[in-house]
């Protein structure tokens, strides 16, 4: 059964997130994770505890003993509501200064994440969308003019019996945002793929009926191709019969529904949209985030079921996306080599696609595609015409023991990468010799394309 989505609400303070999560999950039925409130606890018991706001060995100690946890509404600290306590501008204050601290981001997140990790939850903080759960799959961005904002929080304020003035809220809500925007460590900004919505001119109502709508519209495409998917892969495959005399081989080995991992060689910028035109199904890529943020490209990759990558920094985030593709049911296409090189040589596999392979529990289909590098090696402007090939091996399956030692899943890991690859050169070895060999059958069994295979 696919797991109901994860959804991040991020965005600076007064723009109505809070809001917009609780009517938001209200009207889905998900669990609501507030992490801002998790950090406001977190801030209001070193306050209660009289240490200050540096980041010492004291402070790094007590972080890690506190408890912190969401009951419905409610916030309690080790065991003690706090929920109204935590929501006045000392806190704010406070908060702000500790979430710039490492130890204290590391004490919080992974709660926000095991929260987020079953699915059919709302998220809501500053960063959501970006640090705490960057592969969620949907994820908005709510602003709104600062004197709007400085005008909600003041009435916010208000309705809990704490009396200040709108320049001073609008003087602290315009020094949080510098201070959240500017930190170094997970700074508030917007995720490449995320939904900016203004909220300065819509009712709290407005807001809600927005979001449902495109969470609404992101569900019933679900893992199905899209229009623009369908139409782009019919004019890709037809350019690249014309150009490039495509043929296909062995498509019967790749599985017509649940997860399963396409791994294939690359030399070219053409791989992904040569074996997208003919593979069986919609398959899904990981693609830089950094794509995302230019104007229409991020949007057309989107709808091209492309997800966000990020490069900096260890990998972590896009093994989580691509295991998540896979839970969901997704045909997803790797590169194991990692980059770009010559075709002819097949690279050692990138460290994490073994692990990839093994804990994403799904069939491992090799694809070798050759004539690509030809066409269009790196270094090349445009593209010549040259023979492409795809061709698809028989499936491979890696299994993992159950308690199982750190040790032996390393070590599985480092020979499903090895398995893979060697598994992407008999293909390759099959559909080479099948072309050398006058008149001979290929043994992958699969037809040319243009007798409508594929």
């Amino acid at each position: 059964m696919t797991r109901e989505p994860v959804i991040t609400i991020d965005g600076p303070a007064g723009a109505g997130k809070g809001t917009a999560a609780r009517g938001l999950a209200a009207r889905l039925g998900y669990r609501l994770v507030d992490t801002g409130a998790m950090y406001r606890a977190l801030a209001w018991s070193v306050a209660r505890a009289g240490l200050g706001a540096e980041d010492t060995a004291a402070l790094r100690s007590y972080v890690g003993r506190v408890r912190v946890a969401l009951d419905g509404d409610r916030v309690r600290v080790d065991g003690h509501d706090v929920t109204d306590e935590i929501r006045t501008p000392e806190i704010s204050a406070l908060t702000s200064r500790l979430t710039a601290f490492a130890a204290v981001r590391d004490a919080v997140t992974p709660l926000q994440r095991r929260a987020a990790a079953p699915g059919g939850v709302v998220l809501e903080g500053r960063d959501t969308g970006t640090v705490v759960c960057p592969d969620a799959e949907v994820k908005f961005y709510l602003d709104a003019a600062l004197e709007e904002r400085a005008r909600r929080r003041k009435a916010e304020l208000a309705a809990r019996g704490v009396v200040v003035s709108v320049e001073e809220v609008r003087r602290e809500i315009a020094a949080r945002d510098h201070a959240d925007s500017t930190r170094t460590l997970a700074p508030l900004r917007k995720a490449p793929d995320a939904i900016v919505v203004d909220t300065t001119d819509l009712t709290s109502e407005e807001v809600v009926a927005r979001l449902v709508a495109e969470v609404a519209r992101r569900r019933s495409a679900g893992l199905a191709p899209s229009r623009l998917y369908t139409v782009l892969r019919g004019l890709v495959a037809l350019l690249m019969r014309l150009v490039f005399r495509l043929e296909v081989h062995g498509i019967e080995h790749v599985p017509r529904t649940g997860g399963v991992l396409l791994a294939a060689n690359h030399a070219s910028l053409l791989d992904p949209p040569a074996i997208g035109c003919v593979a069986p199904r919609a398959l899904t890529f990981l693609a830089k985030a950094e794509l995302f943020a230019v104007p229409l490209l991020g949007a057309l990759i989107r709808r091209l079921n492309a997800r966000p990558l990020r490069r900096e920094g260890p990998d972590a985030g896009a093994l989580r996306t691509a295991l998540r593709a896979l839970a969901d049911g997704a045909a997803l296409l790797v590169f194991p080599e990692g980059t770009r090189g010559d075709e002819r040589t097949l690279r050692p596999a990138k460290p994490g696609i073994g692990m990839l392979a093994v804990t994403g529990r799904v069939p491992v289909v090799p694809v070798y595609i050759s004539g690509t590098g030809r066409a269009w090696p790196r270094g090349r402007r445009l593209p010549r015409p040259a023979k492409v090939v795809v061709a698809f091996g028989p499936p491979l399956g890696f299994p993992l023991p159950s308690g199982a030692a750190p040790s032996e899943k390393k070590a599985l890991y480092a020979r499903a990468s090895r398995e893979m690859m060697a598994a992407i050169a008999r293909v390759r070895d099959a559909t080479t010799g099948a072309h050398e060999a006058s008149g001979a059958r290929n043994p992958l069994r699969g037809r040319n394309w243009q007798h409508g295979e594929g």
